[in-house]
């Protein structure tokens, strides 16, 4: 990396953390109270990031200086012959850096390959024609176009060549597309319930021992015989698990001449992960089955008795928050404590009032926010869990809570296949296929194109008594 480089690079990551502080700031501003100790912190972390790239700055500017002054001029020496020529103008050739939101390199590859009907020889050609500045794009194209499997590789566990970014059929294909799949999941995950918590994260596909219960000691006097305790264990292997969705498009949205079908393909791709993970997340009725997937987080977790919740009083509320820490003050206190909601039931604590008309749970909003020091998370599809009516309204320990999930996506299409229109196909490759009332369309019949995303992803408790829940939260007065 060359002086100017590092000084484009460190003023970037500069405008980045200001960003970030004027961020931290409006929000606390916008809801009419201080920073709560995570905005402060984060806040007061990026303000000294700043001032330790400002000396960065400030040293290579003055380095630069120094160069400039002592740099030696080197007289420019004409090509003698148009071979020579056209080199020296390709040698001084700037490449164009495009700025992209997050997500928008996986729909382009998604896009040329549906336009390709999947073909990546023909894909690569519109990538290198439409898109010439997305390097990532192009090169993974040109990589599977040349016979490269990059699901293949992103899967591959087995003792493998060192590959480099130089190898055509290995290490740099992979890379091309690490670049664009990773930007897929930056985009994807803070729009899910895992991306917003902060679980504990493990590999797949690994022994991991476990401590169940904790052992004891006592006082012994002198002379006396020393207790003996025991602990007990547990190895729990962690699994492999994927969710994956079709989203269906007209092949008019796919129009490379259109940018804006780069936004509603990626965030198509997008919502269908985001459906599947935040409904089976928390979900009491979704049992794992080894292999396919996790078990829903409250399966087998009973919901806390709580008494009837008054949703016009702020004090009732309270009441059933505080019967909801109950039996974590009788067990263990979280370490890294978090609710989960609806958005509806972050509306009716948003717009709760007391007497005198001030917010009664100021952190709040209906996004989510802060409730009394912990962090709330909400999801739609949180709404369909549980069974007494209202909104589940759940405690977690997110310190307490295994997840695997490596980061990478994997896309497919195609604009032949019949597909069984629902969220919760029943369709089978075995010899008697069903149907539950879905209608099957045909995607070469209706001028559509299929997309398919791919994400490995497991979650698990760590032990249980690390969530709690109440079913039938209200959710309007």
């Amino acid at each position: 990396m060359t002086l100017q480089e590092q000084l484009a690079a460190l003023r970037a990551t500069r405008e980045d953390k200001q960003k970030r502080m004027n961020d931290v700031a409006q929000k606390a501003m916008d809801e009419g109270r201080s920073m709560n100790t995570a905005e402060a912190e984060e806040f007061d972390t990026a303000e000294e990031e700043v001032k330790s790239i400002d000396a960065d700055i400030g040293r290579l500017t003055r380095l630069e200086a120094v160069q400039k002054a002592s740099a030696v001029v080197v007289p420019v020496v004409e090509p003698a012959t148009p071979v020579e020529k056209a080199q020296r103008g390709a040698d001084l050739q700037l490449k164009k850096v495009e700025k992209l939101e997050p997500g928008i390199l996986a729909a382009r590859y998604a896009m040329c390959l549906g336009v390709a009907k999947g073909n990546h020889a023909i894909a690569f050609q519109l990538a290198e024609k439409h898109y010439p500045q997305s390097e990532s794009v192009v090169r993974t194209l040109k990589a599977q176009a040349e016979g490269a499997d990059i699901a293949q590789m992103m899967q591959q566990k087995a003792t493998v060549p060192a590959g480099t970014t130089l190898d055509s059929t290995w290490a740099a294909p992979l890379a091309y597309a690490e670049t664009w799949g990773g930007d897929f999941v930056a985009f994807n995950r803070p729009r899910t319930l895992i991306g917003q918590a902060q679980f504990r994260p493990v590999p797949f596909n690994v022994r991991i021992g476990g401590q169940t219960s904790g052992g004891s000691a006592n006082w012994v006097g002198q002379g006396k015989s020393k207790p003996v305790t025991k602990f007990d264990y547990i190895a729990y292997t962690t699994g492999y698990t994927k969710v994956a969705a079709i989203s269906v498009v007209t092949k008019e949205l796919l129009r490379l001449s259109d940018p804006s079908a780069e936004v509603l393909v990626r965030d198509g791709l997008s919502d269908a992960v985001v459906a599947r993970v935040d409904s089976d997340l928390f979900d009491p009725d979704v049992a794992g089955v080894a292999g396919v997937n996790p078990a829903g987080l409250l399966n087998g977790v009973a919901p806390i008795a709580v008494g009837a919740i008054d949703p016009s009083d702020p004090e009732s509320i309270r009441c059933a928050l505080l019967q909801l820490w109950a039996p974590w003050d009788s067990t263990f206190i979280g370490e890294r404590p978090a609710y989960y909601t609806t958005p509806a039931v972050a509306r009716l604590l948003a717009s709760a009032r007391d007497a005198l008309g001030n917010r009664s749970f100021p952190g709040v909003t209906p996004r989510g926010g802060d409730l009394d020091g912990t962090p709330l998370r909400v999801s739609q599809y949180l709404a369909n869990n549980g069974g007494s009516g209202g909104a589940p309204f759940i405690l977690v320990d997110e310190a307490e809570i295994w997840l695997a999930d490596d980061g990478s996506v994997t896309l497919d299409f195609s604009d032949h296949a019949t597909i069984e229109m629902s969220d919760t196909p029943v369709g089978s490759s075995s010899a008697t296929v069903t149907s539950n009332g879905s209608p099957f369309v045909s995607m070469f019949q209706t001028n559509s194109r299929a997309f398919l995303a791919e994400r490995p992803i497991w979650w698990a408790p760590r032990r249980t008594g690390a969530i709690q829940w109440i079913d039938g939260f209200p959710t309007s007065c």
